[in-house]
């Protein structure tokens, strides 16, 4: 990711990129003992004015591309930036130097054989650290990184070099310089198309420092900002409508647009804002952080997009119908592993903006337990559709019964599945407990059992038994739709309450319940047919009366009847 750094690292844009082969021309720095890191600092102090020099003389990419690569080489190596974000190590090494070369120009030169160091000392013999005599300012031997052994100014000396550059810079210079004020050019600096314009003309108010640079570089750093996100958005409307209407496929193709063009966008406005406008201070970091998190929010765009986009290319293969239960596995696959990688790189992004990964990772550890019992129902549900598309006992289209749950399966999500009813209202059923129950798949079964009984009326004789058994099972087995692996069987099983019981069974190799229905039909209007033709009777069975409401009416009042002795 090296690469990627230097775009948001300032005025090193194009310098950071450039292999290491090409500074064969400068030489090596000896930075092994205190002596060497201080005869060192002005050695390279001087090339870099030397450097100046040149671009002020020529004002052209080439002689500001050089010197920035020296004083950015000169910078990583003087200072411990190991405490930084890596999005601002650059940014911190360039303008040290300014504030660092202002004070060393005011300190009165240190006799060599009095700095720790002096040749042939062992390295064994020499101090952890070194101050210079009469200041605060303190270098150590670094024990890590790629630079470990070699001695470098501390991270105190780094943070507290503002507050020792301010109590310096009004005594007047011990030493040579191309500049009175190193950190009054650098932050004045710009860039080759810039430098051209009458920028020292602009009035006071847009000269004035703000929070470490001048006012009118943050004002043309948030218009680059405003265009970038002007472009943009624009952008995502017309990709928003060529992507309307169109298959999955198109749809992520053409969203895969988005991401790449972002990371574009941000490059080119970095490299305005870095290279030319050459924004510093506290704007700077802002400027990098925002750069930094637009650039990883782009790659965790894109790789999310992408996982789903590799997916809908190996669904379009004729192999993999778009709703086949492979499909929906993909899809899923495809949403997991772009999960793990836009957290990884959110990981990432968080460590090169100054969020420790490593406390990123803690902080998930102390709050395991929580987020485990708070997720507990998303992970089991994910790994209950994970089980349900590996171990398949459906697939997308099928009808399946199962609990209180039946019909047909539209989709089989991260979290749940939904099931179209047969009067059409869609039910979603949690993954984790669909994978509990005992499912019936209606849609796999072989075929369809017709099994009924015919219950023929009380006075059927014993030769109409015999002709309808014998009718029954010649008109069964001939019906194409009956297989005859098993047979059909037609049976004679018993004696009902008022009825003689005959029971017809037959299987019937038909893939849908429609067809079955049918044939269905069919059988048992032929069984008819051979009951009205044998002169019998079908016994139904009775249905109970519905009770009827009783109408009470009061009784009239009649004269007694005479007795018969008195009439």
């Amino acid at each position: 990711m090296r690469w990627l750094r230097a775009w948001l690292l300032g005025l090193t844009l194009i310098v950071a990129a450039l292999p290491a082969g090409a500074a064969g021309l400068t030489p090596e720095l000896d930075l092994g003992s205190p002596r060497a890191t201080y005869q060192t600092f002005y050695a390279e102090l001087r090339r870099v004015e030397e450097l100046y020099r040149a671009y002020a003389a020529e004002r052209s990419n080439a002689a500001q591309f050089a010197l920035l690569r020296g004083v950015r080489r000169f910078g990583l190596r003087m200072f411990d930036l190991s405490h930084l974000p890596p999005a601002t190590r650059d940014k911190h090494a360039l303008s040290a130097i300014g504030i660092m070369a202002d004070i060393m120009l005011r300190l009165p030169a240190i006799p060599p054989e009095t700095i720790p160091g002096t040749p042939p000392t062992p390295a064994a013999e020499l101090p952890a650290y070194w101050t210079i005599p009469g200041t605060e300012l303190r270098m150590e031997r670094l024990t890590a990184g790629p630079w470990a052994g070699s001695y470098a100014f501390t991270a105190e000396t780094l943070e507290r070099l503002p507050e020792f550059h301010a109590e310096i810079i009004g005594q007047p210079l011990l030493h040579p310089s191309y500049s009175e004020n190193w950190q009054a050019m650098q932050q004045r600096f710009a860039g080759p198309l810039l430098h051209g314009l009458p920028m020292a003309g602009l009035p006071a108010p847009l000269q004035a420092l703000v929070l470490g640079t001048p006012l009118w570089k943050s004002l043309l750093a948030a218009c680059v900002i405003a265009l970038v996100v002007s472009a943009l958005l624009l952008a995502g409307r017309v990709v928003r409508r060529r992507a309307a209407g169109g298959s999955e496929l198109r749809r992520r193709a053409i969203g895969m647009i988005m991401p790449v063009l972002l990371a574009l966008l941000v490059v080119a406005g970095e490299f305005v804002i870095a290279w030319e406008i050459g924004l510093g201070g506290l704007p700077f970091d802002a400027n990098a952080m925002l750069a930094a998190m637009a650039l990883f929010g782009a790659a965790a765009w894109a790789a999310w997009l992408g996982c789903h986009l590799v997916v809908e290319l190996i669904i379009a293969l004729p192999a993999i119908p778009d709703n086949s239960y492979d499909a929906h596995l993909l899809r899923l696959l495809a949403r997991v592993v772009a999960v793990v990688a836009v957290v990884l790189l959110i990981v990432y992004g968080a460590n090169t903006i100054g969020v420790p990964a490593l406390g990123l990772l803690a902080g998930v550890s102390v709050g395991g337990i929580a987020l485990a019992l708070a997720a507990q129902s998303t992970v089991e549900n994910l790994f209950g559709g994970i089980s349900i598309l590996a171990d398949r006992p459906f697939r997308v289209g099928d009808t399946i019964q199962g609990g209180s749950v039946s019909g047909a399966v539209e989709a089989v999500g991260p979290r749940s599945s939904r099931i179209r009813r047969a009067d059409g209202t869609l039910t979603t059923v949690p993954n984790s407990d669909l994978a509990k129950m005992h499912i019936t798949n209606m849609s796999a079964r072989s075929g369809f059992l017709f099994r009924h009984t015919i219950r023929l009326g009380g006075e059927a004789t014993r030769a109409q038994a015999e002709w309808l058994l014998a009718a029954l099972r010649e008109r069964v087995a001939a019906e194409p739709c009956v297989t005859q692996d098993p047979p059909p069987r037609v049976r004679l099983i018993g004696f009902g309450e008022a009825s003689l019981d005959l029971e017809v069974f037959a299987k019937v190799p038909v893939a849908t319940q429609a067809e079955f229905l049918e044939v269905q039909e069919g059988l048992i209007l032929e069984i008819m047919r051979a009951v009205e033709t044998g002169g019998l009777r079908l016994a139904m069975a009775p249905q109970p009366l519905a009770p009827q409401p009783i109408a009470l009416q009061p009784i009239a009042s009649q004269p007694a009847e005479a007795p018969a002795a008195a009439r």
